[in-house]
């Protein structure tokens, strides 16, 4: 329970920094995910989860770390963290540069780290 609290109040942390930023521009939206899904990548690889799969997005994020092919407790807590951000920044996205232009975003980087990692999903 205590634990719980714990990231609720990283989780408001988060949002309280990643404040919308329409004024920042495309190449901001694009470096700002880019970064924080070549992590999410990178730990992925590290806990062999394969992020893409149905329903495992959820299950990270509910805690579940039989997802998990490898067990690396910190790397799973990060990855978890990680992916929250990835929400905050993917919705300031959103607000800023609107659903069709995020969402390309966020195919190039998909494309980008598919090549690189085995992440799951439909290839």
């Amino acid at each position: 329970m205590a634990a719980l609290a714990c990231e609720e109040k990283i989780l408001n942390h988060l949002q309280e920094i990643v404040m919308p930023t329409p004024d920042f521009g495309r190449q901001w939206h694009q470096t700002q995910l880019g970064n924080v899904d070549s992590e999410i990548a990178r730990l992925c690889a590290i806990c062999d989860v394969k992020i893409l799969d149905p329903g495992i997005i959820e299950r990270v994020i509910a805690h579940d770390e039989t997802v998990c092919g490898r067990k690396s407790p910190e790397a799973f807590r990060r990855l978890r963290g990680l992916i929250q951000m990835h929400y905050a920044l993917t919705s300031d996205s959103i607000l800023g540069l609107g659903a069709e232009e995020s969402g390309k975003i966020l195919d190039d980087i998909r494309s980008r780290l598919r090549s690189q990692y085995n992440l799951g999903g439909e290839r």
